[in-house]
């Protein structure tokens, strides 16, 4: 397996939210993450990309430990991550976004612009002021142009037109056929990323309560009828400090 996370146990201070959690990617391998809210599905993105750095356990990214990098020192060894919220940066401009991402690459800023046109049009505009799929394309974009070898969404398509999902869908799946891995957080209109994914994981309170092959969920009805199993499920306790309005928090 290109990445692999064994055995984490993560939180905020004192208040531990992953336990035991372990999952795995292989090389060009699409996998879903859900979960109700409150699971502890972005504080595992956070504990893998760096971000939170694990009270127990390990993560290897072919076969080299990285849970001990800081955010940094994983996006250097071929980690990339788009978390859900303030994903760009709003006062610079969209070139400078890619740049930055690129680490000065150009041929990797030039193919993002030439993918998406909508960003050569935008270049020289604040990001913060962009709609909101403009924006995940560009947080992607940013991700995408340090050509990671595992990448990271926490919910990239939530709340976006059809046309923008389609379009981001297209694109990853491209990338993951070239070799790149994805960990995708879906927890709205995960249909579309159902279909292109290999497996899905299942979190609840913490835990990882099921891995399941992700054709087996297409029957129409099956996927709610797992996640509502879960949203009422006895060990999920509610919302925990990775709502929206507590991960701005932390």
């Amino acid at each position: 397996m290109l990445l692999e996370v064994r055995d984490i146990y993560s939180g905020y201070g004192k208040l531990t939210i992953l336990h035991g959690v372990s999952i795995d990617a292989d090389e060009g391998e699409i996998v879903m993450l859900i979960g109700a809210n409150g699971a502890g599905k972005t504080t595992l993105m956070k504990t893998i990309s760096g971000h939170l750095r694990p009270t127990a356990g390990e993560v290897r990214l072919a076969g080299e430990r990285i849970d001990g990098l800081g955010a940094s020192g994983v996006a250097m060894a071929g980690v990339g991550y788009v978390p859900q919220e303030q994903n760009v940066f709003g006062e610079m401009s969209v070139l400078d976004n890619l740049r930055i991402g690129a680490l000065d690459d150009p041929d990797a800023v030039e193919e993002a612009l030439t993918r998406f046109p909508i960003l050569a049009e935008r270049a020289a505009q604040r990001a913060d002021t962009l709609s909101g799929g403009e924006r995940q394309i560009l947080a992607i974009s940013a991700a995408l142009v340090s050509r990671p070898r595992v990448l990271l969404l926490d919910e990239p398509t939530s709340g976006l037109a059809p046309l923008f999902v389609d379009q981001i869908v297209q694109w990853i799946t491209t990338e993951a056929s070239g070799g790149t891995s994805v960990i995708w957080v879906v927890e709205q209109n995960p249909e579309p990323i159902l279909r292109v994914s290999q497996r899905v994981f299942l979190m609840e309170g913490g835990q990882l309560s099921d891995e399941m092959d992700a054709g087996s969920l297409l029957e129409p009805g099956r996927l709610e009828r797992l996640l509502l199993a879960d949203q009422y499920s006895p060990t999920n306790t509610g919302p925990s400090p990775e709502s929206p309005r507590e991960k701005e928090q932390q």
